[in-house]
């Protein structure tokens, strides 16, 4: 005889066969214990939280354009990457007129320079030590920078250090849009994913694969989740890349080594050699992307993201100029020794 128990449970284990095979699927299956309620796996840590969170919002972003518009995703992609660098528009505004109200103040500087180094001979007469020209320098370079500060809130220019925040502010968004793009399209090689792991493992549940980035494609691409075999989406994003980096800081940098060499040393000299360096690496790094995609067989998702990202900048940076307009910088003043009474200017 059959307990009561075991009767019950054959009989729901039959209904639920009839079932599937009437929906024409396969029986299912129904486990003794209960199942715990579903929870993310990342890490309970303040700082692993907050950057789940960040991912999972961009990933919402990326779902919201292409359900919004309704365009397949090789185009909704490029899209938001392109709304994404629009919100930074103001940013780019307020920081490219501090540098041109910087730039209108240059002349100025050179002129109270000179100002400053005949009022140095004056404290420090020629024909001193070595120490006494370093001094002479060093006080050049002290009244300059007061100087240079007062026009600074005259003008109300934006610091140099705030200025450079804020143009880097934009960043943390393309790092964590890349880093959201590529997870949707299942590759987990990212450089978040360092930082957020289960068990050492990368947590594929803050972002999962999004189903439809693996049944598109694009033209010759069978999938927006391959890799272009053609290399015509990487070259393409290379090309805008190195266009990008020319008008940004490579067609400035002669400017910037004519400047260097008619420095002497001191800290604005250090400025400047430190900024083209910096303008150096953004060459060299724009060359170098396109060469990274094609070695590690990113998705062509990413890539449409990237080309987006750097197409808008292309269109901005004009759009910035007209906005801020292009006003003649000041005379530099012309330093004068004191003339004796009597004597005439020449």
């Amino acid at each position: 005889m059959f307990s009561r128990q075991a009767l019950k449970t054959g009989c729901l284990r039959h209904v639920s066969r009839e079932n599937a095979h009437q929906a024409g699927g396969f029986p299912t299956l129904h486990p003794i214990s209960p199942r715990k309620p579903a929870s993310r796996s990342f890490h309970s840590s303040r700082p692993n939280q907050i950057i789940a969170e960040a991912l999972q919002l961009s990933q919402e972003a990326f779902q919201g354009v292409h359900s919004l518009t309704g365009l397949p995703w090789y185009l909704s992609i490029p899209l938001t990457a392109s709304l994404f660098r629009l919100v930074s528009l103001p940013t780019l505004y307020f920081t490219n007129k501090s540098v041109q109200r910087e730039q209108k103040i240059a002349p100025l500087l050179k002129g109270w320079r000179e100002a400053y180094k005949w009022r140095a001979r004056l404290q420090f007469p020629a024909g001193g030590t070595e120490e006494t020209a370093k001094q002479a320098e060093a006080w050049v370079q002290s009244r300059l920078s007061l100087r240079h500060k007062m026009l600074q809130k005259s003008y109300k220019i934006m610091g140099a250090w705030s200025r450079n925040a804020l143009q880097l502010s934009f960043l943390p968004i393309y790092i964590l849009n890349t880093d959201a793009i590529r997870r949707m399209s299942g590759d987990e090689r990212t450089l978040l994913s360092l930082f957020i792991k289960t068990n050492g493992k990368v947590d594929t549940s803050i972002v999962p694969l999004e189903p439809g980035l693996a049944t598109e494609g694009f033209f010759w691409i069978p999938t927006l989740i391959s890799p272009d075999e053609l290399w015509i989406l990487p070259l393409a994003f290379g090309a805008l890349s190195v266009t990008s980096a020319w008008l940004a800081v490579g067609k400035h940098m002669k400017t910037q080594q004519r400047t260097i060499t008619g420095l002497p040393l001191g800290p604005m000299r250090t400025k400047e050699v430190v900024l083209l360096q910096l303008s150096q690496f953004v060459m060299a790094a724009s060359f170098l992307f396109p060469a990274l995609i094609i070695m590690w067989d990113l998705p062509t998702a990413v890539v449409l993201y990237f080309i987006g990202s750097v197409g808008t900048q292309l269109v901005q940076r004009p759009l910035i100029r007209w906005l801020v307009g292009n006003k003649k910088p000041i005379e530099p003043l012309e330093a004068r020794l004191p003339k004796l009474k009597g004597e005439k200017e020449a």
